[in-house]
């Protein structure tokens, strides 16, 4: 038995003492009215109401009932409405994790934007350099850069990271261009250790995908880190061309093997699994899926 429809004809039933008038209300007919305030009845174990010929009378049980069921009625009422005011108008705290590069270039200088449009949204924003347990931690949303392992969060794809071969002039100059993936093994590689298999760069090549083991002569797991042993001359480097873009225009990275296309990062946005997304969520990840979705957004970030 639904119980607070039950709640909802009983009270209507006293306000217009006429189970014809409830049907016709609450577009019901009369004999499920009548099965309704049985069936509430028998669930008490008592009698809320005397019908005589003229009108509808309480009983002490009933007068009792009717008082609480307004009040919490009342309350439903007031629930539902606040419920339905947080979706459609975003409102309450957002906690967010970002990759601390990405997130500092990408995303911390359009929050401005975000925050003027959502003014009743409250932010609370990470920036780490590793992955965390969303759920352990509270958060509503983050940006992860890469394949995604298997896990209970909800992944929706807002972007594309590509990357690039680069070295400095300085190291290319000592070392010599490599010209095929079979010469990186002669030159002095740096690696990403914050991903799985990083000893291995994937490429494209004339439209087949190729592996390359790669001995890196220094790791980390920081890109800013990997950029900087590049421009200080210490070796060959896969990065992401939004960290290098204004290095390679600055001719102290040079973008080499340009056959050899490695293969582009997905950005998500992941969130936890649950029946509804949370409109706050929803406006944080269409917000950025709009800016990250424009060609030109390196060059209006660097210039």
């Amino acid at each position: 038995m639904d119980r607070f429809l039950s709640m909802k004809v009983f009270v209507r039933i006293v306000q217009l003492s006429s189970f014809t008038a409830v049907a016709a209300d609450m577009e019901m007919t009369q004999s499920s009215v009548s099965k309704r305030m049985a069936a509430l009845e028998a669930s008490l174990g008592t009698k809320l109401i005397v019908r005589n010929c003229r009108k509808i009378l309480l009983t002490e049980a009933g007068s009792q009932y009717y008082s609480d069921c307004l009040s919490i009625l009342k309350e439903l009422d007031t629930a539902e409405a606040q419920v339905k005011e947080f979706s459609l108008q975003p409102r309450g705290n957002l906690r967010v994790s970002l990759p601390d590069s990405f997130g500092r270039l990408y995303i911390v200088p359009f929050l401005p934007d975000f925050k003027k449009k959502y003014p009743d949204i409250h932010l609370d924003v990470s920036l780490i350099g590793h992955k965390v347990d969303m759920i352990s931690e509270g958060l509503d949303v983050a940006i992860r850069i890469g394949k995604l392992e298997d896990s209970n969060l909800i992944a929706r794809k807002i972007a594309a990271c590509q990357r690039v071969i680069v070295a400095s002039p300085g190291y290319l100059k000592t070392w010599g261009m490599p010209e095929k993936v079979e010469d990186l093994q002669y030159h002095q590689c740096l690696l990403f250790s914050k991903r799985k298999g990083f000893n291995h760069w994937h490429f494209t090549y004339r439209g087949k995908e190729i592996t390359a083991a790669i001995n890196g002569v220094m790791k980390s797991s920081s890109g800013d880190v990997i950029r900087e042993c590049a421009l200080g001359d210490l070796g060959v480097a896969v990065l992401p061309k939004w960290l290098v873009h204004k290095e390679l225009a600055q001719g102290r990275l040079v973008a080499i093997m340009a056959d050899y296309q490695p293969l582009e990062f997905p950005i998500h946005a992941i969130y936890p699994q649950n029946h509804f997304v949370p409109l706050k969520v929803r406006c944080f990840i269409e917000h950025y899926q709009q800016i990250l979705s424009q060609k030109s957004i390196i060059e209006q970030i660097y210039h």
